[in-house]
């Protein structure tokens, strides 16, 4: 009778411990769900994009501005947003002066790598309408990431917010300008005002945000790294041409509306997936750490119960002593890596057999990732284990989009950092999150 009672009790607290670990899943995923990333890492998804002008003479003249990328999480990308006034004249010349004046739309990944493709606007309004451009690259790239957009409803005035891009006055003042992803410059401020500007038809956050020419098309995006706006303008003294500290950046619904309308896919924060909001960490977190208490408490009782009850008699044993069997001393823990997120969520990796070297060339790795995984490079990083100092040691390999431990530090390329048991690290972002641990 003892036995069936504490087989119930196992049952119960086999039960309460998956439904903890289910709830503590759901709630750590609402802690860092929602497509959220460090606003610096926003840079991953952003581009240069220039248009250029040229008439039968061999003259011809360009202007640049920001585009960021937007599709799902994890797949290569072929669209970018930018302003309609950053292609307006490459777009709308050819069209006012066939055969005289020519205009062409490149998308630049490093402009001092030469790494550029040419674009299809496939959407324009001009600016003094909506002012957004959308273009199509030829073929979906892994050299940048989409981002994940954020409902205008929900930003609050006072908030704060950051405007990403290639500013002109920044950009001028450099010897070496790359317009790669190292170039991009971030400033900071808060959102002042929701409006319909005057010179425009689109609704507007008015906000302390430094932009400047060039910022145009860029993202403006809250903590987590969701955008929740296109940079477009800075309001500037008419007869000085002082900038009065009111710039200004097109709401995220504006363009929500066109890439329905033109059926073009992008991620909204949550987008659809609810165990990613983060509301779910207030609810779910606290099940989780009451049912795994209540079922650790259940299973070590029930443990007790079985372990004082008397052993039943083996048939035909009589009083004689049973047969001695080999005992096995405390089993030694493993050092292992486990992923946490992504593709291999789940897995893990035995570090006493040798280094783990993660990335995407198969002859050299033992971690693979497919050949189009975003901002996973051939040789990304390595973890070892060491033995003498009871330590994790990861060193990332000159990764194109580095290498980050669980806080948000970024490694320094070929450089050893230690790591300790529970300690986590991501490859690009938190869609390739690993954990290092003694099981």
């Amino acid at each position: 009778m003892e036995a069936k009672k504490s087989s119930g009790k196992q049952v119960v607290a086999i039960l309460l411990l998956v439904i903890g670990l289910a709830a503590g899943v759901f709630g750590v995923l609402g802690l860092v769900g929602g497509g959220g990333m460090d606003p610096y890492e926003v840079r991953n998804g952003i581009v240069m994009v220039r248009g250029t002008i040229s008439d039968t003479q061999g003259n011809s003249q360009y202007g640049w501005g920001t585009g960021w990328a937007i599709g799902k999480p994890g797949e290569p990308v072929e669209y970018f947003v930018t302003n309609g006034h950053v292609v307006a004249e490459a777009y709308e010349y050819p069209k006012l002066y066939p055969g005289q004046i020519f205009g062409k739309v490149q998308v630049f990944y490093s402009e001092a790598e030469n790494d550029y493709v040419q674009a299809q606007v496939v959407y324009y309004s001009p600016g003094t309408e909506k002012d957004i451009a959308i273009v199509k690259i030829p073929s979906p790239t892994d050299k940048r990431v989409a981002l994940t957009l954020r409902d205008s409803d929900t930003v609050e005035m006072g908030m704060t917010a950051y405007a990403l891009g290639f500013p002109g006055d920044s950009s001028n003042r450099q010897t070496f300008p790359t317009f790669g992803m190292d170039d991009v410059t971030i400033t900071r401020g808060i959102i002042s005002n929701q409006v319909i500007p005057a010179w425009a038809t689109h609704e507007a956050f008015q906000m302390d945000v430094s932009i400047a020419g060039g910022n145009s098309g860029g993202p403006l995006v809250d903590e987590r790294g969701r955008v929740i706006g296109i940079n477009t303008s800075a309001a500037t003294d008419p007869q000085t041409g002082v900038p009065l500290g009111m710039n200004y950046a097109i709401v995220i619904d504006e363009l929500t509306k066109i890439l329905d309308g033109e059926q073009i896919e992008y991620t909204m924060a949550g987008g659809g997936l609810s165990w990613t909001q983060p509301w779910f960490a207030y609810v779910f977190l606290p099940i989780g750490v009451l049912a795994l208490i209540g079922g650790i408490i259940l299973l070590v009782t029930s443990q007790k119960g079985v372990q004082g009850a008397p052993a039943p008699a083996a048939a035909g044993a009589g009083t004689g002593k049973a047969p001695a069997r080999g005992g096995r001393g405390p089993v030694e823990k493993r050092a292992v890596l486990r992923g946490v997120t992504g593709k291999y969520s789940g897995q893990s990796f035995d570090l006493l057999k040798g280094k783990v070297v993660i990335g995407r060339d198969p002859a050299t790795c033992n971690i693979v990732f497919d050949k189009n995984t975003p901002g996973i490079s051939g040789r990304h990083c390595q973890v070892v284990y060491d033995p003498n100092e009871d330590c994790f040691i990861i060193t990332d390999l000159g990764s194109s989009y580095g290498t980050f431990l669980g806080n948000g530090k970024k490694l320094t390329a070929n450089v050893a950092e230690k790591l300790s048991t529970g300690d986590t690290f991501y490859l690009c972002d938190n869609a390739n999150r690993f954990v290092v641990s003694k099981e």
